[in-house]
């Protein structure tokens, strides 16, 4: 069905060199505008672009951190001190020079000369269907109801007709486990023999939980692969985030047309970036619970965070958009709300960038915005964008957020703390850390029920405690990494009960943090998010039979209120 063809190709721009003398150096860290030098005993050399979502380090205080996040690098250690490795770059030495070798290289996937149809149309947020003479494919899915425990909402109900044209589709490609494309109560409708491809990733994250909806085809494809579906016109690879992250994107060809769709990858395929007729990817930002829901910060400085965010969002965007220089580019996945009332805060505060910006700085370069919100259909003949349409039908009618919300606090209302403390003691997870949880109402504020989970011991304790003092716990365990969570209670249960991954709570605004010391800990996220979800062996286990339950419930309960 897919059938490999070839290792992804690439062509490569004229080299170029970046150059210093040794006896410029300095012992220690030398700081350039591309590159950080360390020069003592061996010479290690790091690029300047933070690991987590491609911000440029810069030196504050005398020490290299990311604005973005607030990462921060040890040069002399060659890690975040979160504990994540940066990898070094090569480099040669020549008559008491270093040279470092700045060739630019881009992919280039399986193209002929032919000019085929094409169709690209919008459904709605990171769901779009991709038409040719003799192939169709879906990507994420979402098409009714919350994501990430009922923090985002789709932004505009779905066109009528979305089921029947994903069950009419050849396959369907899923970046990544986020539920915003992962979408379980959508997925719940679609044909489970339709074939799903996914990205191999190590933890296998994506394909595990589309197994535990059920699906009976999933295809692993192997990053950077080329892939040819059947006998059809299509050629596909899907291609790695260059962070941490379990995240990817997909590059096809259709004849002579090509497109990338990166959905919201950081640095796709390591910043190896294809020449492409149209290019797909977020643009809004604000898809993070940093820095709103982190108590280590004041509103004020909150707010000086999102802005800047914001802006390094969109030129961090814009810059790959003029690495790429697409003739098209579509705007995409990011079209989310925060709907209900008790995120008021959050719907005010996270700002994020509309479209109309994207449009005024892409003009100049003569690249064309695809706008999903005046047209969702566009027909390409060859790389010529010939007719742009809007389908005029029926919207499909969407869950209301308020009798969800009453229903999802009713089915996620019973805490069962057998199965809370087996979840914890069962995860395999070890680090230097304490974790402290209450389980909260809407505000935040009032907790009945609160817990420590100790990783720092070789066999993971937990203990139920009547509250949590956060100053008494840090005075009493100097030496360990503390994360506070306070989680509305019917969020956690549903994480917990069902093993999703843990970034539902905090994408999803539903968790509020407090950490020390105040970096990210990618070691207990990564595992919480990828390596203990849902999975075909998880789900057969008897400590999943209580989620089981629940999951029939709240599918008696909500499914049956959608309009078909």
């Amino acid at each position: 069905m897919f059938n490999f063809i070839e290792y992804l190709k690439y062509e490569s721009t004229r080299k170029s060199f970046f150059k210093i003398k040794l006896k410029d150096l300095k012992q220690g860290i030398n700081n350039f505008n591309d590159y950080i030098i360390v020069f003592n005993d061996e010479i290690k050399i790091y690029n300047r672009k933070c690991d987590h979502q491609g911000g440029k380090l810069i030196i504050k205080n005398k020490e290299i951190i990311c604005p973005l996040h607030n990462w921060k690098f040890d040069a002399l250690k060659g890690s975040y001190t979160n504990g994540f490795k940066k990898k070094t770059i090569g480099y040669k030495i020549f008559n008491d020079e270093i040279f470092i070798e700045e060739k630019k290289v881009y992919p280039k996937i399986f193209k002929t000369k032919q000019k085929k149809n094409t169709r690209v149309r919008f459904f709605n947020h990171a769901f779009l269907k991709i038409y040719g003479e003799n192939f169709s494919f879906v990507t994420d899915p979402w098409a009714f109801g919350p994501a990430f425990n009922t923090g985002w909402w789709l932004k505009k109900n779905t066109k009528v007709d979305w089921l029947s044209e994903v069950n009419s589709c050849d396959f369907i490609y899923i970046s990544h486990n986020h539920p915003d494309h992962l979408h379980p109560l959508t997925l719940n409708k679609i044909n489970k023999n339709i074939p799903i491809i996914v990205g191999k990733f190590a933890s296998d994250s994506a394909g595990k939980y589309m197994e535990s909806l059920g699906f009976k085809k999933i295809f692993r494809l192997e990053f950077s692969n080329v892939y040819r579906y059947g006998n059809t016109d299509l050629y596909l690879s899907l291609l790695k985030s260059g962070d941490f992250r379990d995240d990817s994107g997909i590059y096809f060809s259709n004849g002579s047309f090509s497109g990338l769709l990166d959905v919201d990858s950081n640095s796709i395929n390591f910043d190896k970036l294809p020449k492409v007729d149209i290019y797909g990817s977020s643009f809004g930002g604000g898809a993070s619970g940093y820095p709103l829901m982190f108590d280590n910060y004041s509103t004020k400085e909150k707010m000086e965070i999102i802005n800047r965010n914001k802006k390094n969002f969109f030129y961090l965007k814009l810059s790959r958009i003029n690495k790429i220089l697409p003739k098209f580019f579509l705007p995409y996945a990011s079209f989310f709300d925060e709907k209900l009332e008790r995120d008021k805060f959050i719907k005010t505060h996270n700002k994020k960038n509309l479209i109309d910006i994207y449009e005024k700085e892409l003009v100049k370069k003569e690249i064309k915005i695809l706008n999903p919100v005046k047209n969702d259909i566009f027909k390409f003949y060859g790389n010529e964008l010939i007719k742009e349409t809007l389908v005029n039908n029926k919207k499909y009618k969407d869950i209301d957020p308020l009798i969800y919300l009453k229903n999802y606090k009713k089915i996620y209302k019973e805490i069962n703390y057998n199965f809370i403390k087996n979840y914890f003691l069962k995860s395999k997870f070890n680090d230097n850390l304490i974790l402290a949880v209450s389980l909260t109402s809407d505000n935040f504020r009032v907790s009945k029920h609160n817990f420590i989970v100790d990783f720092s011991k070789k066999n993971v304790t937990f203990n139920i405690k009547k509250t949590i003092n956060f100053s008494d716990l840090k005075n009493k365990n100097k030496n360990k990494k503390l994360l506070y969570l306070k989680s509305r209670k019917e969020s956690f249960l549903n994480t917990v009960y069902n093993l999703n991954p843990w970034e539902d709570l905090m994408i999803g605004f539903q968790v509020k943090i407090l950490r020390i010391p105040n970096i990210y800990n990618f070691k207990f996220w990564y595992h919480f998010n990828n390596i203990y979800i849902k999975s075909k062996n998880i789900r057969k286990s008897k400590n999943c039979d209580f989620c089981d339950i629940l999951k029939h419930e709240i599918d008696k309960i909500i499914y049956e209120k959608v309009a078909n």
